[in-house]
């Protein structure tokens, strides 16, 4: 065999080989490119789910807030009145608590 056969021989094997490897590399890509296309439609998923869950706890969270503040706004009230203390009625002549 002459050394120009042989060379051709392995040219003509190491193409074969790097066209059965380009086109395993292009299924690889496709099997990605779907599996990518399945992660983005679970991840849209997964956020509209913790969307729907997180508007109620915020709505929830804003209505304790608003409690809370009334509880505060009345124990404040409520010391104002305690600091006014009984108001003497002239007309009586006792003392008695201001009712407003």
């Amino acid at each position: 065999m002459d050394s120009q056969t042989l060379l051709i021989i392995v040219i003509v094997l190491l193409s074969v080989n790097l066209l059965f490897v380009g086109f395993y590399i292009v299924l690889i890509l496709k099997e990605v490119r779907t599996s990518v296309t399945k992660m983005n439609a679970f991840l849209d998923t997964v956020n509209e789910v913790s969307s729907a869950v997180a508007d109620p706890i915020v709505g929830a969270s804003g209505a304790v807030s608003a409690f809370t503040q009334g509880v505060r706004a009345f124990g404040i009230i409520k010391k104002m009145m305690d600091k006014k203390g009984p108001v003497k009625d002239k007309s009586k002549g006792d003392m008695e608590e201001v009712d407003e």
